[in-house]
C-alpha cells in the first residue's frame, strides 16, 4: 500500500509539472477560473443582499457550499485529472499498454494529467471559505473530511460514467455530460430537492453525496452526519471499481467498442 501511494505520489507530481511545463498558458488558465468563480459568487452575494435567504439558506450556507464545490473540482483536477477524459482514453485503445503494468489501473488512469483551470479552483474554494463561509479554525478538521469524502464521490461518478465506454462507441461525450450534471446538480441549495429530484441527487446523480451531505456533516458535525458521508464515499467508490472492473474484463475479451 504504501508503495502504492508513493507510486502515485512520484505520477501525480509529474503530471502537476507538466502542467506548470507553459507558464503563459497556465496563468491564464488559472486567472479565468478565478474571474469565472469571482463572477457567480458575485451573483449570489448580490442576491442574497436582496432576498435574504432562499428556503432557509443565507449567504454564509450558499458560500460553504460554493467553496466545497469549488475544492471537490479542484482537488479533483489537480491530483485526478485523468477523470475528466477517462471515457476518450478507454475507446482510444490506450489502456492496451497499461494493462502490461503492474496493478493500480484506475490510478494509472487518473494520473495521467492534472488539469490546470484546477488550481484556479482551489484558490477561489480557500477565499470564499475563508470569507463568507463562517467558519472556524475548529471546523477545519471535518471540512477537509467532507472535501475528501466529496472529491472521492465526484471522481468515483467520472469512472463510473467513463465506464460506459467497454459497452458504447458514444459514451465520450455522455460520460463528460453526466459527470458535467453532476456537478451542475450539486450547487444549488438543498432546500430546492424534492420527492423524486432528491432521490436522483443521492442515486443516479450523486450530486448530495459530492457536496449536500459533507455540507451538513460541516454544520451539524455528528455521528449521523459522519455515517451518511461515510456511506457515499464508500458506496460510490465501490460502484466505480465494479463498474471498472466488469467492463475491464469485457475489454479483454476483445469486445470493446471502438470509435
Amino acid at each position: 500500500m504504501i508503495g502504492s501511494l508513493r507510486l502515485y505520489a512520484a505520477q501525480s507530481a509529474a503530471a502537476i509539472r507538466t502542467s506548470f511545463s507553459d507558464r503563459g498558458n497556465f496563468a491564464i488558465q488559472v486567472g479565468g477560473m478565478l474571474l469565472n468563480d469571482v463572477f457567480f459568487l458575485t451573483l449570489w452575494v448580490l442576491f442574497f443582499a436582496g432576498f435574504r435567504s432562499i428556503g432557509g439558506w443565507g449567504l454564509s450556507d450558499m458560500a460553504l457550499l460554493f467553496g466545497l464545490t469549488m475544492s471537490v473540482v479542484g482537488v479533483s483536477g489537480v491530483f485526478f485529472g485523468g477523470y475528466r477524459d477517462m471515457a476518450a482514453t478507454l475507446l482510444r485503445g490506450e489502456l492496451d499498454a497499461l494493462l502490461t503494468q503492474p496493478k493500480g489501473l484506475i490510478s494509472r488512469l487518473l494520473v495521467r494529467e492534472s488539469i490546470a483551470t484546477a488550481w484556479g479552483d482551489l484558490a477561489g474554494a480557500v477565499f470564499v471559505l475563508a470569507v463568507f463561509a463562517k467558519l472556524s479554525w475548529s471546523d477545519l478538521p471535518v471540512l477537509l473530511l467532507g472535501i475528501a469524502a466529496g472529491t472521492t464521490v465526484y471522481v468515483s461518478a467520472a469512472i463510473s460514467f467513463a465506464s460506459l465506454a467497454f459497452w458504447a462507441a458514444g459514451a465520450r461525450s455522455f460520460a463528460r455530460d453526466l459527470t458535467d450534471f453532476t456537478l451542475l446538480f450539486s450547487s444549488y441549495p438543498g432546500s430546492i430537492y424534492q420527492g423524486a429530484v432528491k432521490a436522483i441527487a443521492f442515486t443516479i446523480l450523486p450530486a448530495g453525496f459530492v457536496v449536500l451531505a459533507p455540507m451538513g456533516m460541516v454544520r451539524h458535525p455528528s455521528g449521523e452526519t459522519l455515517g451518511l458521508v461515510a456511506f457515499g464515499a464508500v458506496l460510490h467508490a465501490g460502484i466505480a471499481a465494479a463498474l471498472f472492473n466488469l467492463g475491464l474484463a469485457r475489454y479483454r475479451r476483445g469486445a470493446s467498442p471502438s470509435m
